[in-house]
Parts: C-alpha cells; structure tokens; sequence
C-alpha cells in the first residue's frame, strides 16, 4: 500500500513539476521506446519437415531452390514466414543465424543462406548420405531485409523433423 501511495505522489509531482509540453514529450519517447523493445523481441527455429521416422527429401532440383522450413518450433516475433521460408527483420540490429543440414542420397549437400539475393553464407558435405553440416553468422540487418536459405542446384537435404534446421534471433537493436 505504501508503494502505491508513493507512486501516485511521485507521479503528482511529475506531473506539476513538468513544464508545457515537457510531459507529451516524455510519453512520446517512452511509447517508442516501447514499441522498439516489443519488436526487440526476435527469436526464431524450423525444420524443414514434421518430426517422423521416414526420411523426407528436398531434391535434387535443376536451380538453387529457397527452401522452406515447415516445422515451426518458436517464432517470437513472426519475423520467421513458414509459408515462404523467409525471415524479415522486424527492426535494425545484430542478428544471429544458424544452419544446419543433413546430406541427402546423392551424398551431398550443399546450401546458402541469403541476405536478400546476396549468398553471405553456405554449408556443405560430401561424405555421404546422413552425413550433416552447419554453419553461423551474425549479421547487421536493416528493417525489411530478408533471409533465407537456398539449397544449390543438383543438390539434396534430408531430415526427420529435428536434424535440418534454421535458426535466427536478434543479439540487440541498433
């Protein structure tokens, strides 16, 4: 009771001791302040298929194809979209993303994460079938800029719901 008593004295006080306009700035700048920390808040993780037993493929295809990661495990944000395979940067900042996969029966496999048309990242085997590869990076991103990831023509990705994977969450806002 006495913190709530505090509270509306301190605020009282503010409120007589702010000059005019002084007030209407603050609530501005405290409502951007809010917003950025809402949309800060950027995590998230796919696999390319539904946990199964059944080892399901992505290729061979004839040209690098974006590849879409259905299984969605966490989304904080929904910057990840599970329909297009794309991850759209809700703010400025320092993001981190992750890839990892798992060669297919051709033997190997050979992806790239994109930042817009840009290949800023790959991984790659050629040790045989079930044989994985990952990679990360962080990248500075712009509101609006896209990532994703493409598998390379010729090439094969497998997985079972929890071994191919991508993976990308904001370290801070700029």
């Amino acid at each position: 009771m006495r913190s709530s008593l505090f509270l509306v004295a301190a605020l009282v006080c503010g409120l007589v001791g702010a000059q005019p306009g002084e007030l209407s700035g603050r609530v501005v700048r405290l409502e951007a302040q809010q917003d950025l920390m809402v949309k800060s808040r950027v995590a998230f993780s796919a696999s390319l298929f539904d946990v199964s037993t059944v080892w399901q493929r992505e290729g061979p295809n004839e040209a690098d194809t974006p590849l879409i990661y259905r299984r969605v495990v966490t989304n904080v944000g929904n910057g990840y979209n599970p329909q297009t395979g794309i991850f759209t940067a809700p703010v400025k900042g320092l993001y981190y993303f992750t890839v990892t996969g798992v060669a297919g029966e051709n033997g190997e496999l050979h992806a790239g994460l994109k930042k817009g048309t840009e290949n800023v990242m790959a991984i790659y085997q050629k040790a045989g079938t079930q044989a994985g590869a990952s990679n990360s990076m962080v990248l500075a991103l712009e509101p609006n800029e896209q990532i994703s990831v493409h598998l390379w023509a010729g090439k094969t990705i497998v997985d079972q719901g929890r071994l191919s994977t991508f993976t990308g969450f904001l370290v801070f806002p700029m």
